[in-house]
């Protein structure tokens, strides 16, 4: 098993982790560490990765959502699971975990009141604002943006994602880089701005420039179509635990 971590937030008692497809039983082509029941790998197997990803962060619980490529961003429930892309908690050892094959992973935490969320972010939620919102919920809770830092885990980058005219016409063109006829656009970017204006600092988001089409490390839809999805996100951790 792999992941890559954002260690900056350890220094505030949290983890921000996302995994790779390897160490777990999955078959080929969802192999092996799929998190998604939905791409028709058994329940079985699914299952037992989760177990395998709670071992490794020795978490508590695993918290996802049924992600309907919205802005909507609920506060987690043990009770319920929600139609979202972005839930937030302030427990421990509770894992947001948001499961992607090319979407952005976006986790977030404000450093002060110990609050944390995880988003997910593709072109839809981009479009929407789902960045934004999750700002605005922070200010809603009372909190300031400048205290909030933000990661962007694993997605396909600005130079492997194609889209038709539809899409592209969804965005302004700042975003949007044309060669040899195709389009591509820069998600990153839509959500870093959202953020930024939104009051959080720039130097307080790390983009972690992974690309899901070029690493073959990750799961891809854009590039192998049948395959699993990879779990990246954020959990408290007792700050003992630094």
């Amino acid at each position: 098993m792999g992941f890559v971590e954002d260690i900056r937030f350890k220094e505030f008692g949290a983890r921000c982790v996302f995994f790779d497809r390897f160490g777990g039983v999955s078959n080929y082509p969802f192999d092996s560490l799929n998190v998604s029941i939905s791409v028709e790998d058994t329940r079985e197997n699914v299952e037992e990765n989760f177990e395998i990803i709670k071992s490794e962060l020795k978490a508590e619980h695993i918290a996802t959502l049924n992600q309907i490529h919205s802005n909507k961003i609920v506060k987690f429930s043990r009770d319920k699971k929600f139609d979202a892309d972005g839930l937030y908690t302030e427990e421990l050892f509770v894992f947001l975990g948001i499961k992607f094959a090319d979407c952005l992973p976006i986790s977030l935490m404000d450093v002060k009141k110990r609050i944390i969320m995880a988003i997910h972010s593709g072109w839809m939620g981009s479009y929407l604002g789902i960045s934004k919102e999750a700002i605005e919920t922070f200010k809603n809770l009372g909190l300031n943006p400048k205290n909030v830092i933000a990661t962007i885990g694993p997605h396909i980058c600005k130079n492997c994602y194609e889209v038709k005219e539809d899409v592209a016409s969804k965005f302004p063109e700042r975003f949007l880089t044309t060669r040899k006829g195709k389009i591509y656009l820069d998600l990153s970017s839509v959500n870093i701005e959202q953020l930024v204006e939104s009051g959080v600092k720039r130097e307080n988001i790390i983009d972690m420039n992974i690309c899901t089409f070029e690493n073959k490390s990750f799961f891809s839809y854009r590039r192998d179509k049948i395959c699993g999805r990879n779990i990246g996100g954020i959990m408290l951790i007792d700050t003992n635990q630094k």
